[in-house]
């Protein structure tokens, strides 16, 4: 593979997307950046065309083969947009020659907006920081590289075009347990916006603190906070006098490039899924903290992620489905992904991790952001990272209550942190 590239294929994680996709399912993020001052356009649309020649697999369009959806070289870059403070959801890849990358850029803040169908987090803050390094070094700076992250004056590695579920296809495995439906918030989407955002911040000291002291992960502690805030809400709703979908359950994405060496710019990740079953009665924080730690040890294992490879990638193989024509696929994968996917989620969180750039850049940056478009199904999504010493996390709401933040937070002043808290 080089710049030269014409059409791709969608890899395994994407390829549910063109099917399921819609303004009430987005399958869309946000990654931002604010530096330290104003955005100069002229230098920032040099650094994008110089990144997407870069990168030709995010400078793409999505179009309908007889068996399958494949990617196809844009001849056009997309225009440097003015930032709005929330993403509009839906890229129209309905569209004959619609992009699945938008960038904006609003006083001193630089926002690139993704389709899940081209990557993932993790191969898009990759992208952002690269971004971020030529904008910068064009403007005059002096950033030393760091590894994993693209440069326009190197040439594209065949890693980062590849297919990591394929590539790292364990064979034939048992299935994942089937997961029953899960606890949904009952409040009805709006219909006046696309979604709000409500965003946190701490200080990560003191969340490190705190997950120390209980012996769990940072994602471990957030999740059980979520799913706590969850079941309070599940008594609030009375849904004890009518025990149905008593199961709450949260989706937390796994970079899988942590267990396979795979440099890939596209989709590579998995999920694990903690739950507590209030059939069983209310739950202790103390306990649904205990259950979440252990059922993610668990889980977080190549072996149990190999099982959903197994099934997502042995699907794909199969040579009935494959020659299945394209819009039988569409009808089915729909059923697919709310059988297996929003259905069983009662929400999302999603932690990034702490992101890193090269120390020479850190005095150009004042911060990062991430917002994880939600979907009508969960109703609310949730998205965590960290830049040096702030923890910034962003609850995304299709509805007017914002009880879920509000319990979610004041547990984390409870458990002796401290919050800021905006509404956007």
């Amino acid at each position: 593979m080089d710049k030269n590239l014409d059409w791709l294929k969608l890899d395994n994680a994407a390829k549910i997307y063109p099917a399921t996709s819609s303004r009430k399912s987005p399958a869309q993020f946000r990654l931002a950046v604010t530096l330290n001052s104003p955005v100069k356009l002229k230098i920032l649309q040099q650094a994008w065309e110089r990144m997407l020649k870069r990168c030709p697999y995010f400078q793409v369009y999505l179009r309908r083969g007889f068996f399958w959806y494949y990617l196809q070289r844009h001849q056009d870059i997309p225009p440097i947009e003015l930032m709005e403070l929330i993403p509009t959801p839906t890229f129209h890849m309905n569209h004959k020659f619609s992009h699945l990358i938008r960038i904006s850029a609003r006083e001193s803040t630089i926002a690139l907006d993704f389709s899940h169908i081209i990557t993932d987090g993790n191969g898009g803050m990759r992208f952002l920081i690269g971004l971020i390094y030529e904008y910068l070094r064009l403007d005059g700076a002096h950033i030393n590289k760091i590894e994993t992250i693209p440069y326009p004056d190197d040439e594209p590695s065949a890693d980062e075009f590849e297919d990591g579920h394929r590539k790292f296809f364990p064979g034939n495995l048992p299935k994942p347990d089937a997961l029953p439906k899960a606890y949904h918030i009952s409040d009805k989407p709006f219909t006046h916006k696309d979604f709000k955002l409500i965003s946190g911040k701490i200080q990560l000291d003191d969340i490190l603190k705190i997950s120390r002291q209980n012996q769990v992960s940072t994602t471990e502690y957030l999740s059980a906070v979520y799913m706590f805030s969850l079941m309070q809400i599940y008594k609030q709703e009375n849904r004890e006098k009518n025990p149905k979908n008593t199961i709450i359950r949260l989706e937390v994405p796994v970079n899988m490039r942590k267990f396979h060496p795979s440099g890939t710019m596209r989709n590579f990740s998995l999920y694990v899924s903690p739950e507590i079953d209030l059939k069983l009665g209310d739950f202790t924080f103390e306990e649904i903290l205990k259950k979440v730690h252990h059922s993610m040890q668990i889980q977080i294992d190549s072996k149990e992620l190999g099982r959903q490879t197994s099934r997502n990638v042995g699907g794909e193989l199969n040579l009935i489905v494959r020659i299945i024509p394209l819009f039988v696929k569409d009808i089915y994968l729909s059923n697919l992904y709310r059988r297996l996917g929003e259905n069983c989620y009662s929400g999302v969180l999603s932690n990034l991790g702490s992101i890193s750039i090269p120390d020479a850049a850190k005095p150009f940056i004042k911060s990062f952001d991430c917002i994880l478009v939600p979907n009508h199904g969960m109703k609310k999504s949730c998205v965590v990272l960290s830049f040096q010493n702030e923890l910034t996390i962003n609850f995304s709401s299709v509805v007017e209550s914002t009880e879920l933040e509000r319990l979610f937070f004041t547990k984390l002043v409870e458990d002796g942190i401290s919050v800021s808290v905006k509404e956007i």
